[in-house]
């Protein structure tokens, strides 16, 4: 088998509709109290974009969001393809009490408190071929996925981490529905400021649009002053 071929990630999803979100460095957590210091989530129902780094050797980024009973917990992690600094793709997993199964818990990079389960995503066999986010015109490398549920309510929690001590951006999508609302739409020009800036890519975009709208705006005006004046 040749481990350099490229594999597709066989799903047709858009980033485009996930809220993005820009957190900040996790607070430093001792042993045994890695939980107690994670990051809020709304929730882990909508689609969001997490866009964070690994700063410091041996940090731990861990978000939580209170979840119902049977409600499905779903992660995937990205690799950033960025023209200057750079990227990861860590290692991640979905802890919270009573999951349906337990995969890899020994990987995690502490002790799990006592009645909490963990799926730690698998690692991909091959690199993956990048995909495109639609809005942003910004390219990802797709991680691994972790799809579960809950059995029962509480605290649910993804514990990402680099195990090689890699410092570098990382992405991480939670949830699994759109979140479309009139009020997304509304934001959709800062969200695509906010990620090309965060990507190191050229806004320029922007500008040439608001002069062009600028311009439009102007030839219309001049038009229809033209039109009473007839």
């Amino acid at each position: 088998m040749n481990t350099n071929e490229i594999q597709s990630t066989g799903s047709t999803d858009d980033l485009a509709g996930s809220l993005p979100l820009f957190p900040p460095q996790p607070k430093n957590s001792s042993e045994g109290n890695i939980l107690s210091n994670a990051l809020r989530l709304p929730d882990f129902t909508k689609k969001y974009l997490i866009f964070n780094r690994i700063g410091a050797p041996s940090q731990i980024h861990v978000y939580r969001a209170d979840c119902r009973a049977g409600e499905r917990l779903r992660a995937q992690i990205f690799a950033p393809k960025l023209p200057m600094g750079s990227s990861i793709s860590p290692r991640f997993a979905i802890v919270a009490q009573s999951l349906p199964y337990s995969a890899d818990v020994q990987q995690l990079p502490f002790e799990l408190p006592a009645g909490f389960s963990a799926v730690v995503a698998p690692q991909h066999s091959k690199p993956m071929a990048p995909v495109t986010d639609l809005l942003t015109r910004v390219n990802y490398i797709p991680g691994p996925v972790v799809d579960t549920r809950t059995l029962v309510g509480g605290r649910c929690y993804v514990v990402i981490w680099s195990p090689q001590n890699q410092l570098g951006k990382y992405v991480l999508q939670t949830g699994h529905r759109w979140p479309f609302r009139l009020g997304y739409w509304a934001q959709i020009p800062r969200f695509w400021w906010q990620i090309r800036g965060w990507f190191g890519q050229s806004r320029a975009g922007a500008y040439y649009l608001g002069a062009g709208l600028l311009l439009a705006t102007f030839w219309l005006l001049l038009r229809n002053r033209n039109e009473h004046k007839l």
